[in-house]
């Protein structure tokens, strides 16, 4: 089982190049899914989200998305009635999708927010009510792997000086570590690290996708992360583009662990 994952495509704001050779990429792989963990457009207008659209379709790959804080319209009516309607229309009906393999279990939680009581509102956030909806969709999982997919991280690197952590993250932290979620995938901070988290036996892969196409780049070159998974072991895939082409960064392997 082979997953892409792409965050932070920000169509409206692309290095068109960047996003050819990421196609030409993907198309060379051939993986079994491609996940992208929001920030699909750059102002959600109708052009960025069909022109994003259109971008997918050439792929003709399997596909699971979710929004950011981008995918939400700025200051205009539409944010505060149907903030959601053109990522909906074009990208997908379904905010929190879900994919199903006998290797692994992906899970999408919507963390954009039309608004939060802070002064920005770019920051994410995972409610109550996500938590539940997760311990109902991992009761029964049969799959070796559970995979959590976001836009906003769930904890900031060390290395980088922004707290662009969720909100109500200690409740969202414990309830992946009572479910045993082996990989969380994110990005929003236009930063590539992994954290290894573990408790009662079990360890969990914070795992965080540089922008893969946008021309807003923070002290790393655009970049994405490919995960080939067996019944036991996880290899990831750190790629960034070189100027000409995508090419493996760095490499590790997550063992599955249970108590």
């Amino acid at each position: 089982m082979k997953i892409a994952h792409v965050s932070d495509l920000h169509f409206g704001c692309i290095e068109a190049a960047v996003a050819e050779g990421l196609a030409a990429c993907l198309a060379d792989a051939r993986p079994d899914l491609v996940i992208a963990s929001g920030d699909i457009t750059q102002s959600a207008t109708r052009q960025e989200f069909a022109e994003a659209r259109a971008w997918f379709d050439r792929l003709n790959l399997p596909l699971l998305t979710i929004p950011g804080n981008h995918d939400l319209p700025g200051m205009d009516l539409t944010r505060f009635v149907n903030p959601f309607r053109r990522y909906r229309h074009h990208i997908g009906r379904e905010l929190e999708p879900e994919f199903r393999s006998d290797t692994v279990h992906v899970k999408g939680l919507n963390s954009a927010r039309m608004i939060l009581p802070h002064w920005n509102w770019a920051n994410g956030a995972i409610s109550n009510r996500q938590c539940r909806d997760l311990h109902r969709v991992f009761a029964a999982s049969a799959a070796p792997w559970r995979i959590c997919v976001v836009h906003h991280p769930v904890m900031n690197p060390k290395e980088f000086p922004l707290d662009v952590a969720v909100f109500n993250r200690q409740t969202f932290m414990t309830t992946l570590e009572s479910l045993k979620i082996d990989l969380v995938l994110a990005g929003h901070q236009h930063h590539a690290y992994t954290e290894i988290r573990e408790g009662d036996g079990h360890a969990t892969l914070f795992l965080n996708a540089s922008t893969a196409t946008s021309k807003r780049l923070r002290h790393q070159p655009n970049g994405f992360n490919m995960l080939s998974f067996t019944a036991s072991a996880a290899r990831i895939d750190m790629l960034q583009w070189t100027g000409a082409a995508f090419e493996t960064l760095s490499a590790l392997t997550h063992t599955k662990r249970n108590p």
